[in-house]
């Protein structure tokens, strides 16, 4: 999977309003309609081209992170560890002004202090929406929720 969100690192929108071939593409995979954030569908995406499973209303960031799901074994202040946190798992950013998880990134590598992450409908400083697909760099601090969808 993480050989694919590589490849996609090109991809930017369109005209800067969640659109593009690309874009398109992955918002087809969760039914999401165009125009609409897609990081989440950008997973979904990968995980589909790899055989992998994703959950119903992928294409909203904060379906991959269910408090009942044994997939998700990290949130914040409830249960888990970014100890645990590996490449090829899926982290969720929270969003106070949301009072939700509205952004969705995918683990590539880890650093001393966090984790490099591959983000569609990101812009380079890691906001909630923007330009293409990015690699970041994230703090511990700012993952919310981890979950594991490689099996």
């Amino acid at each position: 999977m993480l050989g694919w969100l590589d490849s996609q690192l090109h991809v930017r929108e369109a005209t800067g309003r969640n659109d593009g071939a690309e874009v398109e593409a992955y918002q087809r995979v969760t039914g999401n309609s165009r125009g609409a954030e897609w990081c989440g569908s950008y997973q979904a995406a990968a995980n589909q081209h790899c055989g992998l499973p994703f959950p119903a209303a992928a294409g909203a960031a904060r379906y991959w992170f269910r408090p009942e799901s044994p997939r998700t074994y990290f949130i914040r202040a409830l249960r888990g560890s970014t100890d645990a946190i590996e490449p090829g798992h899926k982290v969720g950013f929270y969003y106070g002004y949301l009072g939700r998880i509205g952004h969705i990134g995918c683990v590539v590598a880890r650093t001393r202090n966090g984790f490099v992450t591959n983000e569609g409908n990101t812009g380079r400083g890691g906001g909630r929406t923007g330009a293409g697909v990015h690699r970041l760099t994230r703090s511990k601090g700012e993952i919310y929720a981890a979950s594991n969808w490689l099996y």
